[in-house]
C-alpha cells in the first residue's frame, strides 16, 4: 500500500511539474502521433488549448508539411528501439500557420503493462532569436544613432573593392568631423551631446544613397561613401566635392535644443579609389582620416582629400577653384552664342554658353570648371555675370545651374539684373535641368512661377534624361522642352532614341510647348526631325558657338 502511495505521490508531483513549468512545451504521442499529454506551456507555445490537441496527431499538429515524412520515420525510428533521437533545433508550426524556432529533445517512456510513450520537450527559440538578433545589431549598429557602425561600413567598403564588374568605376569615401563636439559634453551635458549626435546623423541621412552607406565611427565622427558611378577620378572628386560643401551648410544650420540656438561647424575629409580596388577598407579610412586632419590645420578650408595619385590633380582643382573666385574681377569670362533656328534656317534666338579664358589654364571646358565653381559657390557670382551680359535686344537662353536656382534669393536676383541693365525679359529663356526637380517640387514649382511673373520663360533642358515624370511635368510652368543630344545622335530608322524623341515632340506640342532639338549635325538628322513634328532646332549643323555675334548677324535675320 506503501509503495502504491509513493508512486502515486511522486506521479502527481511530476504531473505539477510538467503542468506548470513555462519554460519548456512538453508533450506525449502514441506509436500512431495521436497527443495524450500536452501542458500549460505548449499551449502558449503552439496555440492549442490541451483540449484542442488531445487526440489529434502530432503531424497535424505543429509539423510543417515538407518535414511530415521526415519526422514520421524518426518517430517509428525512436518507438523501434525505444530511444530518443539527438536534440536539434527545428522549425515548427503554430496554430495560426506562423513558425515556431524550438530546441526539442525526445525520449519513449516503455513501462511494464503500458503502452509506450513519446515525448517531447521543446525549448521556445523565439526570445533567444530576438536576443541573438539584437546581438547582431548591436555588432553592426550604432546604439545611439542608429547608424551602421565602423565594422558594417568596412564590409561595405569591402564589398565595393571586390565589385565583379568588369567594368573600373570611382568612388569616394568621406569623414565628417563635428568640430569642438566635446565642448557640447563638456557645458550642456552629454544628453544634449546625444540628441546633437541623433540631429547630424538625421541630417547626413539626407546625403546618403543607401542605409548603409552612412556610419557613425564613434564619437563626433561620421563616413559617408559616394558610391561607385563614373570612371573618372576628376568627376567623382567634383561630386564629393559638391555633397561635402553641401554637408558642412546643412550642418551649420542653426539647432535649436531646449529652446537654445547652436551653431554647428564641421570639417571633411575625403579619399577617392576605384571599384574594383585592392586596398584594404582600413586603408581607406585613414586616408580619409589624414585629409579630415589636413582639414582640421586649414585656415581656409573645412575639405580636404587625400589621394597619393591624384595630388597634382588635386592640386589644380585648388588652383582652379581659388582663380574661379576671381574670374569675373580679372575679366577672363567669355560669351559663346549658338543660333537656334526655325524649320527654314532662319535664326530665332541664341544659347549662351559661358566661356572661360585664364593665363595659367587656358581655355578649361564648362565641364571641367562648372562643377567646381558649384562646389566653392562661385557660380553665383558666374551666373549674375552671364545675365548681365545676355540682357541684349534678341531672343537668348541661359543655363542656370541647381545651386543658383535652389537659393532663396535667385529671383530677385534676376529681377535687379532686369532692372539695371534695362533688358526686355521676354528676350530672356533661363534653362532647367531635369535633375533639378528630384529636389522639393513644390519649391521649384513657385520658383518657375515668380520667374514667369517676371516676364521670363523657362526651358526643361535635356528633357528625358533625367528625373521628370509626367506627373511633374503638368506641374511645371514651363515654356519649352529641349530634346537632349543622345536622343538626337540615335535616329536611326526606328530605334529608341527616335521612339523617345518623336514622344517627347508630341507631348510638348500636347502642351502647348516649343519643342527645340539640340545637338543636330547633320541634314539627315535636321530633316528626320522635321518629319516628327519638330519646329526649333540648334547644333553644329547651324552654327557652332561663336564668341563673335556678328559673326552670324550679317547673313541670318533675327
Amino acid at each position: 500500500m506503501t509503495n502504491n502511495r509513493d508512486k502515486q505521490i511522486s506521479e502527481a508531483r511530476f504531473h505539477k511539474l510538467f503542468d506548470d513549468t513555462q519554460a519548456m512545451s512538453i508533450q506525449g504521442y502514441r506509436v500512431d502521433g495521436s497527443v495524450v499529454y500536452w501542458n500549460a506551456a505548449s499551449e502558449r507555445i503552439y496555440g492549442y488549448s490541451t483540449s484542442e490537441a488531445l487526440g489529434r496527431s502530432l503531424f497535424d499538429l505543429i509539423i510543417p508539411h515538407e518535414m511530415r515524412d521526415e519526422v514520421k520515420q524518426a518517430v517509428a525510428w525512436m518507438f523501434d528501439n525505444e530511444e530518443g533521437i539527438p536534440p536539434a533545433r527545428l522549425n515548427l508550426k503554430h496554430k495560426d500557420g506562423s513558425t515556431v524556432p524550438v530546441y526539442s529533445s525526445h525520449t519513449v517512456v516503455s513501462l511494464p503493462n503500458d503502452e509506450p510513450i513519446m515525448f517531447c520537450m521543446d525549448a521556445d527559440m523565439r526570445s533567444l532569436e530576438m536576443a541573438e538578433a539584437e546581438v547582431q545589431r548591436l555588432s553592426y549598429y550604432d546604439s545611439l544613432t542608429g547608424l551602421p557602425n565602423r565594422r558594417l561600413i568596412l564590409e561595405r567598403i569591402t564589398s565595393a573593392m571586390r565589385n565583379t564588374s568588369s567594368d573600373t568605376s570611382a568612388a569616394a569615401l568621406l569623414i565628417v568631423d563635428i568640430e569642438k563636439f566635446h565642448s557640447i559634453n563638456d557645458s550642456l551635458g552629454y544628453s544634449v551631446g546625444d540628441r546633437v549626435l541623433v540631429s547630424c546623423a538625421e541630417s547626413l541621412q539626407q546625403f546618403s544613397s543607401s542605409p548603409d552607406d552612412l556610419a557613425r565611427l564613434g564619437k563626433d565622427e561620421f563616413a559617408l561613401v559616394l558610391p561607385c558611378s563614373t570612371s573618372s577620378l576628376d568627376a567623382v572628386a567634383a561630386e564629393a566635392e559638391l555633397m561635402a560643401t553641401q554637408i558642412l551648410q546643412k550642418l551649420k544650420a542653426p539647432l535649436i535644443l531646449d529652446g537654445r540656438s547652436h551653431q554647428l561647424n564641421a570639417c571633411i575629409g575625403i579619399t577617392l579609389f576605384h571599384c574594383p580596388g585592392t586596398l584594404p577598407g582600413e586603408e581607406l579610412l585613414r586616408q580619409a582620416d589624414i585629409a579630415l586632419k589636413m582639414a582640421k590645420r586649414s585656415n581656409t578650408t573645412d575639405i580636404s582629400f587625400f589621394d597619393s595619385q591624384m595630388e597634382s590633380s588635386v592640386k589644380k582643382r585648388l588652383e582652379i577653384s581659388q582663380a574661379l573666385n576671381h574670374a569675373v574681377d580679372n575679366d577672363e569670362l567669355a560669351l559663346a552664342l549658338q543660333p537656334q533656328v526655325d524649320q527654314n534656317q532662319n535664326i530665332t534666338g541664341f544659347e549662351a554658353l559661358l566661356r572661360w579664358h585664364h593665363p595659367k589654364f587656358k581655355t578649361l571646358s564648362p565641364n571641367d570648371f562648372i562643377p567646381i565653381a558649384e562646389a566653392n559657390d562661385s557660380i553665383i557670382a558666374l551666373g549674375d555675370w552671364v545675365l548681365e551680359k545676355s540682357s541684349e535686344s534678341f531672343n537668348i537662353s541661359v543655363n542656370v545651374s541647381p545651386v543658383q536656382f535652389r537659393r532663396g534669393d535667385f529671383v530677385q536676383r534676376v529681377k535687379n539684373i532686369l532692372k539695371t541693365t534695362g533688358a526686355n525679359p521676354k528676350c530672356l529663356c533661363l534653362e532647367l535641368t531635369e535633375s533639378l526637380i528630384a529636389d522639393d517640387i513644390d519649391f521649384i514649382v513657385e520658383q518657375m512661377a515668380s520667374l514667369r511673373e517676371l516676364g521670363v520663360s523657362i526651358s526643361l533642358d535635356d528633357f528625358g534624361t533625367g528625373y521628370a515624370s509626367l506627373a511633374y511635368l503638368t506641374r511645371l510652368p514651363l515654356d519649352e522642352l529641349k530634346v537632349d543630344r543622345a536622343f538626337v545622335r540615335d535616329l536611326d530608322g526606328h530605334s529608341k532614341g527616335a521612339l523617345l524623341t518623336e514622344t517627347i515632340i508630341s507631348l510638348g506640342r500636347s502642351m502647348n510647348l516649343t519643342v527645340i532639338a539640340e545637338g543636330v549635325e547633320t541634314e539627315q538628322q535636321f530633316k528626320r526631325l522635321q518629319n516628327m513634328g519638330c519646329e526649333h532646332f540648334q547644333g553644329y549643323f547651324f552654327g557652332k558657338p561663336s564668341t563673335d555675334i556678328e559673326h552670324y548677324l550679317p547673313s541670318k535675320s533675327l
